[in-house]
């Protein structure tokens, strides 16, 4: 929601001589594109997208001002190299998009022209506003494209921003060449607009955009590897306080506390809690007429902030005055595309891809104004009420969108952040160049001011995407002395270009690793919507040499990188030898074996016929995909027993697989598999308190009892702790403990449990 006399002065310094403040037209300027193609989706720009050109141009007065206008107002740019202009695209665009105007593309005939002639490149022009007749800025003559000949803009004409400002868009549309590979860099020209201030031409220079068309990869499917934004880890923190300092990262914007005026146009607040006075009420009445105003403006939304909710979309609830709750970015964003989000990143991997996003949400409902100054909601008798003349395209008014930049090239646009009152995770992946190590990161409005506009930020994050490593078998393999031991690893990637690989193994259970010399490079196959290959470790035959060793795999892009800890990767899950003396003798055979499932509990059945060896047991496996196997439980054979059963107590989730293996513990032998399903509770973490200072807590629901795998990397995916822990069927409350001494940042907590992996981000505490 715009207030006009504190952002339109902040544009008379920037752009009008100090001795003619009081004697002109106040002028703001901005000029932006929208992907029409990607529409409220967003995504990167690809060949055959079709892009919006908006320039847009603002004229209000000075109080006391006896200047009321600006004449002979006309805007000219240039098609780009690589696009072609679609035609009948010429208009005359509302701030919030809606069509105010369309014009021919011939000269002579209307207020605008496309001259495919022009050299050096093809070029549009737009006279704009009306003369005496009302006639949008009278007729172009084709042969003078470029002269000075165009309409006024009274600053309550037409389309109007409450009475008080006049606001429109010159607008044409191109597309992308099809044809254009991937790589390609289109320069978007500035353009500009062009007018008389008080008999004083003035020429507005627009910015001109660089865009690099970039395959729309997604974002990562697998986990996320430390985050480098600074600001607490891109997250802002979290106090007490309901007003946090300002932030080094947000470059673009006037810092201000927010209140129930503020942030105004071109300004940002850092809060715990958006309300003016602290209401944690989010159902308060909107619009808010009621003394203390509870929303800024009476509309924007009563929230908190995203990181570490329970909920995506919805995000944190807003925290009452004085407890603590996490920071986010609140952006009153105006006519000027400023940047609002911008910081300078090193120690980057080369070929390394990167999931550049952030977390977003438009945050007024009711802040539209239609072209003839109608907002969505009249006021009658004290009371808010549906304003039936209002015909604006959306209750919101302008729609936030936003551009990412890499080092100052445009690969990614939000789209149109429509109002839901939830939170959208926006963003793309980069691949650094084979030598890169920096790059700048920015995030820049590209949505036109006026009614709207207003949106949050929070969770902006640059990390690795990581592959994803299992050993096989792990985490053991039982071998008889002088046979042969088979392991290898599975590695499953996002991408197809971690194929370089190394062997590593340890001697002291773990404390120490060293170079196996043994490494190589895969070659990726797609399997499920995912890269995979396996790396094999050459088959050694099992003695005292080799018992007790334990293997991992390390996975690199490429050969340097293989070679620098921060830029590889390593499997959280390890392989131990196990080397056993296979002389004992074991009688009997597992002859029969069946399942059933009652109540969603499986139930196995076996017949084990033949001697009987004194001290052996039978040894219940299971597995989800019939690859892994893990023992779930155990019982003796008796002597003359021959008919025994087991049950599972642990629910089914999905499809099991079930194998018995009887043992004397130094040589063994298994059954045949069998399968059983039934519908059953998923594995899932819930309750995870983030950020977290000397230990992480969380709920692990599982379907039965068992193991799981805790893993906590740190920026790089370095492991800084592995544990193992036991956990029973249903709700487990867990903790990883001791972690006092790490330093504050972001944080990757794997739990696995079988095949299943679920990875969170975390915050380590800045104190």
């Amino acid at each position: 929601m715009k207030r006009i006399i504190p952002l339109f002065s902040l544009f008379c310094i920037l752009y009008l001589p100090g001795h003619r403040l009081m004697a002109q037209a106040i002028v703001q300027t901005g000029k932006s594109y929208v992907n029409i193609t990607k529409g409220a989706t967003g995504g990167t720009i690809e060949p055959g997208d079709i892009l919006e050109i908006r320039a847009t141009i603002a004229v209000s007065r000075r109080s006391g001002n006896s200047v009321l206008s600006i004449t002979r107002v006309h805007f000219v740019d240039t098609i780009p190299d690589n696009t072609t202009y679609i035609p009948g695209t010429l208009r005359i665009l509302t701030n919030e998009g809606l069509i105010f105007k369309q014009y021919t593309d011939g000269p002579n005939d209307d207020q605008a022209m496309y001259s495919a002639a022009s050299l050096p490149r093809p070029t549009v022009r737009i006279n704009m506003g009306s003369t005496v007749n009302g006639a949008l800025g009278g007729t172009i003559n084709s042969t003078a494209p470029g002269g000075t000949s165009g309409g006024t803009i009274h600053y309550q004409g037409r389309p109007s921003f409450y009475g008080s400002t006049c606001i429109m868009s010159a607008s044409y549309r191109i597309q992308v060449n099809p044809a254009a590979p991937y790589g390609t860099v289109i320069n978007m020209y500035g353009g500009m607009f062009g007018y008389r201030n008080n008999n004083l031409d003035s020429v507005r220079n627009l910015p001109a955009y660089t865009i690099r068309l970039t395959q729309n990869l997604g974002l990562c499917a697998n986990s996320i590897g430390a985050n480098a934004i600074l600001d607490y880890g891109g997250t802002f923190g979290e106090g007490s306080t309901q007003n946090r300092t300002t932030s080094a990262i947000v470059p673009g914007y006037e810092f201000v506390n927010v209140a129930s005026g503020m942030p105004n146009d071109g300004s940002y607040s850092i809060v715990n809690n958006l309300s003016p006075t602290g209401s944690t009420n989010i159902n308060e009445p909107k619009p808010d007429i009621t003394a203390p105003l509870t929303r800024v403006f009476n509309l924007w939304d009563i929230m908190g902030d995203h990181t570490g909710a329970a909920d995506p979309a919805a995000g944190n609830p807003p925290v009452a005055p004085g407890e603590n709750g996490g920071y986010f970015v609140a952006i009153n964003a105006s006519y000027a595309n400023s940047n609002a989000i911008q910081q300078t990143v090193s120690g980057l991997c080369p070929n390394t891809y990167y999931e550049f996003s952030a977390w977003f949400k438009n945050i007024c409902q009711y802040c539209a104004c239609d072209s003839t100054g109608d907002p969505p909601y009249r006021t009658v008798s004290g009371v808010a009420v549906p304003n039936t003349n209002f015909d604006g395209p959306d209750s919101s008014g302008v729609n936030p969108n936003l551009t990412f930049t890499i080092d100052g090239v445009d690969y990614y646009t939000t789209g149109t952040l429509t109002y839901t009152g939830q939170w959208v995770k926006k963003g793309f992946i980069y691949l650094t160049g084979p030598t890169q190590t920096s790059f700048t990161v920015t995030i820049r409005n590209n949505a036109a001011g006026g009614g709207g506009n207003d949106w949050a930020i929070d969770d902006v994050t640059l990390a690795t995407c990581t592959p994803d490593l299992s050993m096989q078998p792990s985490p053991m393999v039982p071998v008889c002395y002088g046979n042969q031991v088979d392991i290898a690893a599975l590695i499953r990637c996002y991408f197809p270009n971690y194929t370089h690989y190394t062997w590593e193994r340890s001697t002291d259970n773990g404390a120490t690793w060293m170079a196996t010399g043994v490494g190589g490079e895969g070659t990726p196959v797609l399997v499920g919507g995912e890269y995979q290959y396996t790396a094999t470790y050459p088959s050694f035959i099992g003695d005292s040499s080799v018992h007790n060793n334990i293997y991992r795999i390390r996975l690199a892009s490429t050969p340097a990188n293989l070679a620098d800890p921060s830029c590889s990767f390593l499997a959280t899950t390890t392989v131990r030898v196990m080397v056993n003396n296979c002389e004992w003798v074991l009688h009997g055979d597992i002859q029969s074996f069946s399942g059933n499932v009652q109540n969603q509990l499986a139930t196995l059945y076996w017949t084990v016929g033949g001697d009987f060896t004194p001290g052996s047991v039978f040894e219940i496996e299971s597995s989800n995909d019939n690859i892994y196997f893990e023992k779930i439980g155990e019982l003796s054979r008796e002597e003359g027993k021959s008919n025994y059963q087991f049950t599972d107590n642990k629910v089914l989730t999905t499809t099991r697989y079930y194998r018995i293996k009887l043992t004397n513990k130094e040589t063994y032998k298994v059954s045949k598999t069998i399968s059983l399903s039934s519908a059953a509770t998923a594995f899932a973490v819930r309750s995870l308190v983030n950020p977290f200072d000397q230990e992480i807590s969380f709920e692990l629901v599982s379907p039965e009892q068992g193991m799981v795998n805790l893993t906590l990397t740190d920026a790089y995916g370095r492991a800084i702790k592995t544990e193992k822990s036991a956990v029973n069927a249903g709700v487990n409350v867990m903790q990883v403990n001791n972690l006092g001494e790490l330093a504050p940042g972001m944080y990757i907590l794997r739990i696995q449990w079988k095949d299943k992996v679920v990875a969170k981000k975390l915050v380590k505490e800045y104190k």
